[in-house]
């Protein structure tokens, strides 16, 4: 175990991103990700603007949108974000929604589209969760058989390509799930996501320069104060996420409490309108007995 702690890994990648030689550990990041669902090692060609879209600035906060490429020449989008929140899934779809848009924006070639893969790193623990990873993807196949099809398309050009590099592919990682076993190289990431550090045994050719680079201690001033100005604006959020939190189950309550003096009240007057017809019964029948 390292004596200096490591910066989060989420911030990590917006640090490392700011110098071409730490791409590598980025994209070994993504591609043992990509690996378990069967694509080829990933090299980072550009990055995304993520503020050239104002109308979104606010609402789309990645931590950093990435163009790769893969030893094929094949290249795609992926976009990497912190959620904090339970609507993670909603916040996906928004994002690779407008990275979708903003890829043939002006251009109106659909062909041009780019496959979006989003990784989103969830700080929360929710229950249904209890596997680190989860991925997701559009799977298209005929209304009558549960056999996927796989289309090839050819537009005009004469390129071809397949319905499965069109759509987005999802990768939610639940960062507290993890139940720090290792087995392969994407549990060590996984260690570093929950854990901020590494350890001696690690096997991944990254993990010794992600130890080298992202040491707390080696950082200038300038980047130290921005890395902790950024855990401030973190747990600020995750506050802010827990007092909604509360405050909703508080009002939940007192709504509560108001609906059930109505339905109590309620109650009340029907009880004292089935005993007022009650005594008038009796009273008819027994002044028909008598």
């Amino acid at each position: 175990m390292l004596a200096k702690p490591l910066i989060s890994f989420d911030y990590a990648i917006k640090y490392l991103l700011k110098n071409k030689g730490d791409y590598d550990i980025i994209e070994g990041f993504i591609s043992a990700l990509l690996a378990i669902q069967g694509y080829k090692p990933v090299k980072i060609n550009a990055l995304l603007d993520g503020e050239s879209n104002k109308e979104t600035a606010e609402l789309k906060r990645s931590i950093a949108d990435l163009v790769v490429e893969d030893e094929d020449g094949n290249k795609y989008i992926v976009e990497i974000e912190r959620t904090l929140t339970a609507n993670f899934m909603h916040k996906a779809c928004f994002n690779t929604s407008r990275l979708v848009v903003d890829s043939i924006y002006g251009n109106q070639n659909y062909t041009a589209i780019k496959k979006v893969f989003h990784i989103s790193l969830l700080y929360f623990s929710k229950k249904e969760m209890n596997k680190p990873i989860y991925h997701g993807k559009t799977i298209i196949h005929e209304i009558d058989t549960e056999n996927p099809i796989d289309m090839r398309i050819a537009n005009q050009g004469f390129v071809v390509y397949e319905h499965h590099n069109v759509f987005p592919e999802y990768f939610f990682i639940s960062v507290l799930s993890f139940n720090g076993v290792i087995n392969n190289e994407l549990d060590e990431w996984l260690y570093v996501m929950k854990h901020s550090d590494t350890r001696e045994d690690f096997k991944s050719l990254y993990m010794k320069k992600v130890a080298e680079r992202l040491s707390i201690l080696k950082m200038s001033t300038e980047e130290r104060n921005a890395y902790y100005y950024y855990v401030k604006e973190a747990m600020q959020a995750q506050d802010m996420l827990t007092a909604a939190k509360i405050q909703g189950k508080e009002e939940g309550r007192e709504e509560g409490k108001i609906q059930g003096e109505k339905i109590g009240i309620e109650k009340g007057k029907r009880a004292e309108r089935y005993t007022t017809v009650d005594l008038l019964r009796k009273k008819a029948c027994l002044s028909a007995c008598g």
